[in-house]
Order: structure tokens, then C-alpha cells, then sequence
């Protein structure tokens, strides 16, 4: 199998990351999702306190999730080191206050004053990312939206036509772009151009955390590439999985796009499987590969993610979601 190959091919990658293992990492939390769902808050809780020890980037989302179960579980001292890392990590104050569980953080003495240093820990944040990449890869997202919209919404005559073709122009040249940004800095998400500045208005993105929970995530540049790989184009597999090694690109990511390029990529640059993260593989024979596939790069098994899509459904039609624990 093409992906696990490259895992076991790439030795220098794993020594670079020996210290950072993103794999290990995102492991960790899924251990921690059945920890959660068992109602053992205690384990989980020992669990992050080797995510918090090991890992220097830790996902915003994840800053949230260690501290909606410190608050679950009353545990105020940790609850204090995971709010100062969730205000390092970017994530704005005013997530935590608006949430049923983090805040909590309200009625701990030990974290009052961490609350009063929100501002030179967010400046912290900001000093931390490439921010010059992130306005660069704001400005693509901002013309492909523009195209998109076209091909979706435009004049149906021109759909496919006018708005097709330089759609596809705009996706081959934004690729060239984002590819040389890997190449000198990384894959340009979270950890290296930070959240999204939508996150930063409350007035804007209430509505959605409401619905779905404080899930923090940056998109940016997975959806460039997914519209790029909505046609047949060759991958950059060896790149994108160093770089979830790295802790660059979540593993979520990396099997979206595999599963663009196993539904749409016909085999003609590679022999591509599922991930089932977007696109699901349509031979249910295939449940123990993809698992394996799955578990290689980080993810839950089928069954897990099956099991967590329901919860996270349920709650959203409960609109309890932003007050009860994070799932992956």
C-alpha cells in the first residue's frame, strides 16, 4: 500500500521529528475520546499531562478539549497550565468564556490571573506564527473562493466553460504556490500560519461554536488542495505525510485528500486508497485495510469515527455540543 510505504521509507523524517511524533500524538487522542466516553476523566486527564510534556504545538482544539475535562473533573491546577497553553495557542478568550464546560475557569482562584495575562499570552500567539504566510495563503483562499463560486453559482453556459477552465488555471498555479511553502517552511496550517482570523470575531463565529462546539481548526489550505485534487493530479504524498509526522498537517487532512485523489485520480499518477475521512471507499471489504491505513497515519478506526459522527450529530440536534467534550 502506497501510503504505508512511504511510512516505512522515510527514516530521515522520523529521525527530524524523533522528539515530535504527530502520529504518536493524535494516537493519543483517540485513546483519550474512549476515555471520555468511559468516563474515565482520571486517564485521560494523565494522558495529557504527556501530551502537555512532550509536544511544544499543541492544536488549539485540543488546548480546549484538556480543558473542558479539567473542569469536568474540578481539577483546577491543570485546568490553570491548559488555559495559559490555550491562550499560546491562539485560542481567543472569548471561546472560553461562551463555553458550557471551560467556563469554569471563572470559579478557580488558581486561574484568575491567568486570565487577567490573556493579552501578552495572546501576543505571544501571534509572535509564534508566519503570519506573511498566513496573509499569502488568505489572499489564495480569497481568489478561490471567488472562482469557486463561479463554477457553482455563476452563469450555467460559463460553469463548465469559462469559469471551469479558470478555475482549473487557478488551481494548478495556487498548488505551485503552496507547494514552494512547504518545501521552505512546512505545510502552511495551524501550527505554522495559525487559526483563521474568523475565530477572532465573536460576532461572527458564535453561532457556529454554538452549534458544533469550540472545535478550532484551520482549513485554509486543505481547501485549495482539495479543489486541486478534484482532478486527476500527481500527489505529494512523501511531503504531506513528513509533514503530519511534523505536526504540520493533521491526519484528518492527509486522508481527505488521499481520498480526493482515490475517487477522482482514476489511477493515472498512482495507485490511491481511502481514508475514509471524506470520500468513503464504496467496498465495505476494505474496512480492515482502511483501518490499518487509518491507524498508520493516526486516525480511529472506521467503527470510532463511525461512533463519534453520531455523538457529535446527536448533540447538534440536542444543541448541547458546546457544552459537553470534544470528540475527534
Amino acid at each position: 500500500m502506497k501510503t504505508i510505504a512511504l511510512l516505512i521509507l522515510l527514516p530521515g523524517f522520523f529521525h527530524s521529528f524523533a522528539q515530535e511524533n504527530y502520529l504518536e500524538y493524535h494516537r493519543t487522542f483517540v485513546r483519550i475520546d474512549n476515555d471520555i466516553l468511559s468516563n474515565d476523566l482520571n486517564l485521560a486527564s494523565i494522558r495529557l499531562d504527556t501530551i502537555y510534556a512532550t509536544y511544544p504545538f499543541i492544536y488549539a482544539a485540543h488546548c480546549i478539549k484538556a480543558l473542558q475535562i479539567c473542569c469536568a473533573s474540578n481539577d483546577s491546577v491543570r485546568a490553570g497550565k491548559w488555559l495559559q497553553k490555550a491562550f499560546r495557542q491562539g485560542v481567543p478568550l472569548w471561546v472560553i468564556r461562551n463555553n458550557g464546560l471551560t467556563s469554569g475557569v471563572y470559579d478557580f482562584t488558581q486561574t484568575q490571573e491567568i486570565i487577567l495575562q490573556y493579552d501578552s499570552l495572546h501576543a505571544v500567539y501571534r509572535s509564534s506564527i508566519r503570519r506573511d504566510i498566513a496573509a499569502r495563503i488568505d489572499s489564495l483562499l480569497e481568489t478561490d473562493q471567488q472562482k469557486t463560486r463561479r463554477v457553482n453559482d455563476g452563469f450555467f453556459l460559463f460553469r463548465h466553460t469559462l469559469y471551469g477552465l479558470s478555475w482549473l488555471k487557478n488551481n494548478k498555479r495556487q498548488f505551485a504556490l503552496i507547494n514552494g511553502i512547504i518545501d521552505q517552511y512546512g505545510f502552511p496550517g495551524e501550527r505554522l500560519i495559525g487559526l483563521p482570523s474568523y475565530y477572532e470575531d465573536s460576532a461572527q463565529a458564535y453561532k457556529n461554536i454554538q452549534l458544533y462546539g469550540p472545535s478550532l481548526t484551520d482549513h485554509r489550505t486543505y481547501v485549495m488542495l482539495i479543489h486541486y485534487y478534484s482532478t486527476p493530479r500527481k500527489d505529494i504524498n512523501d511531503k504531506l505525510i513528513s509533514n503530519t509526522i511534523g505536526g504540520f498537517l493533521p491526519p484528518d487532512q492527509f486522508g481527505g485528500l488521499n481520498d480526493f485523489m482515490a475517487r477522482y485520480g482514476k489511477n493515472k499518477y498512482g495507485d490511491y486508497r481511502y481514508y475514509n475521512v471524506w470520500h468513503k471507499d464504496p467496498d465495505r471489504q476494505h474496512l480492515s485495510e482502511i483501518s490499518r491505513r487509518r491507524n498508520a497515519v493516526g486516525l480511529s478506526d472506521p467503527a470510532e469515527q463511525t461512533r463519534n459522527e453520531k455523538i457529535n450529530m446527536a448533540r447538534r440536534k440536542s444543541n448541547t455540543a458546546n457544552s459537553a467534550i470534544l470528540l475527534e
